[in-house]
Order: C-alpha cells, then structure tokens, then sequence
C-alpha cells in the first residue's frame, strides 16, 4: 500500500485560474520515505503550503526501481492534481529493465528541473585507501579487488562508477544492495571497501569523520566538503554524473496549468530556508524552465542506453 502523509497547512488554493481546484496536489515520490528524493519532496511540498499556494500531499509509491510511480502518474489524468518528483531513474529504466509501462518523454510533461545531488566514493575511516588517486591505482594495477557496493543494479551510484571504468582501465567489484542503508551499514562494519552512493545518504558520517571521502561526481567541488576533489580533477576531465529530481505532469496538462506550476515551485526554490535544508542535506539546487529538464530526459536517454548495454546490466 502506498504511505500517504498530508503535509499540513490545508490553505485555499492561491495559485491563480491555471491552478483553481479544491482538491489537493499529491506529489509522488517514486522511493519509501527518507533519503534524498523523499526530502525534497517533503520541504517543497510544506514550502508551498506555506506561501498559500494550497494543500500539497506528498505521497510514497516505492517499487520496482520506482517503476510503480511512474506508471502509475503516466495514467492520471492531466489536471494539475498528480505530480511526480523524476529522477536519473526515469531515464535509466526503460533500458535496465525488460519493459515499462511508461515513455520517459511521451508520457509526462516537464515543469522543472528541481536540483542535483552529487555522487560520492567513500570508505570507511579505518581503511587504508586515502585518495582517489590510490583507489584508482588499486582498481588499475589489481582487478576486481576492492568490493564497492552500490545501492542497487543500475542506481546512480552504479552508473557513476560504470562510467569509470567505462573511460578508465580501472575495474572493481560492484556488490549491489536492494536500498540505500544496508550498504552504508556495511561499509561502516567493514564488510566491503567503498561504497558509490548520493552525498545526502552519507554526508552525516563524512561530516562526523566515520566515513572517508575520495570523489564526488560533479563537476565543482561541493560547498560543504571543500577538500574533496572531483573525479573530473583526478581521473577523467569533463567526467559529470551527478542525480537529478525533476518535477513532471503527466502527459497532457495544459501548458498555463506546466507554466504556473514552474513559477511557483521555482519561487519556493528561491526561499533562503529552503536553500539552506536543501544545500545541508547535498543539494545543489537549478531551477529554471521546463525545457532544461525536458533536454535532460531527452539526451539522457541514449547516453545510459549505450552504458547499460555495454556493461551488460539488467534488473529484473
């Protein structure tokens, strides 16, 4: 059964004649709760509550690698009233696995590209492995020796590191987890040697010093972690996989409902305490017009489809 929690502040909807309805907005997060798409959810949906633009339901319909979600948004009807939060998934999906029942372009309307969060390497801090750069010599001198777990087969996480050894001579052994927990907690016990995962699943043990990290997958370094090189600087130039949250319409809605909707949520992005929430929990927030996060899907596409094929992924 999917978790509905109702962000509170049932306030009359304010949004202007695009927008008029009495029902609420849900926002379907296509993962359980916790973790970063979840929180972005939650702060954008009690951010827009608060400025009186409605009441915004946020919504948990994990499964399926967020299939579920997906599909289940493509089929609502195009009334402003179903959202969904997308993300690197919706792009990666459709070549993991055997079918989908959605089209990552035909089936949604884009609204906004919300933000992006970074990839990051890490061991834990007992490990021996100090650098990037002694990781990389490690997984280029001895093949498949290092263990990196990954929160799942064709994550973000999987990805970031499918491209290193795509570009590079480097090979480990991935050891893929069915979630984001489980992983950290074994690379917090010791049992693997890095673990490929976003930055807001870990940024609490890197900040507090149990965690080691070695790179993250954007091309800037992050605010928060100064001193953690890139793997642009180390490794590979131009090298950018970061996870993206996109917020989608199915199919449909008319474009004053997309362009109201990419007003309101771009004013909520532009709230220093939302900036702040976000930006703590490893946030890099964009914005902008629909356009940016329809490009995004497009181009995306056969960029993982040529990786997951030459790699020889597959989910069931």
């Amino acid at each position: 059964m999917p978790i509905a929690r109702r962000v509170a502040l049932a306030l009359p909807l304010l949004a202007g004649p695009a927008l008029a309805q009495d029902r609420p907005v849900r926002i379907v997060v296509p993962v359980a709760p916790g973790g970063s798409t979840d929180t972005i959810g939650r702060v954008l949906a009690e951010e827009l509550g608060r400025r009186g633009f409605g009441t915004f339901v946020v919504e948990n319909r994990p499964g399926a690698g967020s299939n579920l979600a997906y599909a289940f948004v493509a089929a609502q009807p195009p009334d402003g009233t179903t959202l969904l939060i997308g993300l690197d998934s919706l792009t990666v999906n459709p070549t993991l696995y055997a079918r989908v029942e959605y089209d990552p372009v035909a089936s949604f309307a884009p609204i906004v590209l919300m933000a992006r969060i970074p990839h990051i390497l890490v061991t834990n801090d007992r490990s021996p492995i100090a650098s990037f750069a002694e990781f990389m010599r490690i997984a280029e001198a001895e093949p498949d020796r290092l263990n990196v777990a990954v929160s799942g087969i064709g994550s973000g996480g999987h990805l970031s590191g499918a491209v290193i050894q795509h570009q590079t001579r480097a090979r480990w052994t991935v050891v893929p987890y069915r979630g984001g927990a489980t992983p950290i907690n074994d690379l917090l016990a010791g049992n693997v040697d890095a673990a490929f995962v976003t930055l807001g699943a870990v940024i609490g043990h890197v900040r507090g010093g149990r965690l080691r990290a070695l790179a993250i997958t954007t091309p800037a370094r992050f605010p928060l972690l100064p001193d953690v090189p890139t793997v642009a600087e180390v490794a590979i130039p131009g090298y950018d996989v970061p996870n993206w949250y996109g917020m989608l319409a199915p199919a449909g809605t008319p474009p004053a409902t997309i362009a109201r909707l990419n007003a309101i949520i771009n004013e909520a992005l532009s709230e220093p305490r939302v900036r702040a929430t976000l930006l703590d929990n490893g946030f890099e927030i964009v914005g902008g017009p629909p356009q940016l996060l329809g490009d995004l899907i497009r181009e995306s596409l056969p960029r993982w489809a040529t990786l997951i094929r030459a790699a020889g992924m597959r989910a069931e």
